[in-house]
């Protein structure tokens, strides 16, 4: 995931809902993983790719299904941990997780999935073909890529690579798709359907010299045999307690528009400023223009976010400048305002430099990264497939969408599909850490409560679409 976003002080933990719902407990040791009020504890098999501790029988009622999936993910919560904490000790940056990705296709592979590697040059994709008869398909998406940031999280899994780490939770959405695959791997006879599994590299800013690497993997033909009919993909953050989701149909994250300004003044010795236009004080009144713009120009019922990111100027300190360049990015919760913004900020930067002499130069990219947008149909299924597991006060309705970009969009441009985010907040304050901060963890609570909402979404989907 893009973000502009700066350490922040530590959060107070998100409140937990209310009523009757499904909660997570992990114990200490990670031994055994209990969800209660069931009381339910099993442990997981990893040699045979089935789950230990429940026999699968034919498709069930939807109490009895919501039962047996909470306890298959309970079951694999463990291993999911383990996986986690192995990505997050061993970061890769874009194009460069081989080991993440040699990991997942072993995975994969334990689980008798069909696995094809180098897609996308480091991408993986796998299948898992079912056998209630159903030629429908229902993908998952998880990045791979770390970031170039130094982990300081301080525990046993920190990273060992230098100066590269894990911080927008890309490790955990690797080890929760592995977790789902294993517990539908372990009901593949009864899947009325396929499942296909989407790792993806390079997820994170992607330099102007190359391309991300969904296009890359979508180049080189994930989407096809078989094609996807919806595709599923989750976000981590501690905004949210552990244990619940948050999803809304429309858009799910802002992306963003990107914009670079050059402001022209006149250069002049300071004794004599009245002989010069200065481009730092146009500057100056121009960021402020911008800030003042979006508190009393735009509908506040909207999120918005216009950033000033670089500013450079001047060639000494008794020089007035002659030129000012700066960069910048604006984010909108709503796509109708959004078309509007560029010609609404170039009038706010026009009349500033109308009133000091100045001269401008605007490039404005709409749309530098889209808005990912999620189809409500399918946002339907996994809502309510999410109470089913998770139960109503876990499942979270988000007002707006976040003010972030994500290269999901690639996929979802394409096949309709959901982008929902996952709550990583539990007690302990080292999981309040906003995403991309040094120090960003991720409460055991959330790994079993991923896995659940997303194989019973992958049923409930594929059984829908069976009906239809």
């Amino acid at each position: 995931m893009y973000v502009d976003s700066k350490a922040s002080k530590e959060m107070t933990p998100p409140p937990r809902g209310k009523g009757p719902h499904r909660r997570w407990a992990v114990n200490a040791s990670m031994a055994d993983v209990v969800q209660r009020p069931h009381r339910l504890a099993v442990s997981a098999s990893m040699a045979d790719g089935k789950v230990r501790g429940y026999e699968p029988n034919a498709m069930m009622t939807t109490p009895d299904l919501a039962t047996e999936i909470t306890a298959a993910a309970n079951a694999v919560a463990s291993r999911v941990k383990e996986i986690r904490e192995d990505i997050h000790a061993h970061p890769e940056l874009r194009y460069q997780e081989h080991r993440t990705a040699a990991l997942v296709a072993e995975e994969l592979r334990s689980l008798g999935i069909e696995v094809a590697e180098g897609i996308g040059q480091t991408g993986v994709v796998g299948v898992l073909r079912g056998g209630a008869g159903s030629d429908r398909t229902v993908g998952f998406r998880a990045e791979m890529d770390a970031l170039p940031t130094q982990d300081l999280c301080g525990h046993p899994w920190q990273s060992i690579n230098p100066g590269v780490g894990h911080h927008c939770g890309h490790d955990g959405h690797v080890a929760a798709l592995l977790g789902t695959a294993r517990v539908l791997a372990g009901m593949r006879d009864r899947l009325p359907g396929n499942i296909k599994f989407l790792f993806e590299p390079a997820e994170e800013a992607t330099p102007d010299d190359e391309i991300a690497g969904s296009t890359a993997m979508i180049n080189d033909g994930a989407l096809d045999d078989p094609r996807p009919d919806a595709i599923f993909a989750c976000h981590f953050y501690p905004e949210w307690p552990a244990g619940s989701i948050a999803l809304k149909a429309g858009s799910s994250f802002s992306g963003n528009d990107y914009f670079e300004l050059t402001l022209k003044g006149k250069e002049s010795h300071s004794a004599v400023p009245w002989k010069g236009i200065d481009a730092i004080v146009v500057a100056a009144q121009v960021i402020s223009a911008l800030q003042s713009f979006t508190a009393r120009q735009l509908d506040i019922e909207e999120a918005a976010s216009l950033t000033i990111g670089t500013i450079s100027g001047g060639r000494a300190s008794n020089i007035l400048a002659d030129s000012v360049e700066m960069t910048g990015t604006v984010r909108i919760s709503s796509e109708e305002i959004r078309n509007d913004l560029p010609a609404m900020i170039e009038r706010t930067i026009k009349g500033v430099c109308e009133s000091f002499g100045a001269e401008y130069d605007l490039s404005y990219y709409s749309r530098h990264l889209p808005a990912v947008i999620c189809a409500p149909d399918e946002v339907d299924v996994v809502r309510s497939a999410a109470i089913e597991v998770l139960g109503r006060d876990q499942v979270i309705e988000m007002r707006h969408p976040r003010l972030a970009a994500d290269t999901v969009h690639e996929w979802l441009d394409r096949v309709p599909g959901v982008f929902f985010m996952v709550g990583t907040a539990g007690e302990s304050t080292d999981t309040h850490y906003p995403s991309h901060h040094q120090r960003f963890n991720i409460a055991n609570e959330t790994w079993p409560a991923v896995v659940a909402a997303q194989s019973m979404s992958a049923i409930r989907y594929l059984q829908q679409a069976r009906s239809e």
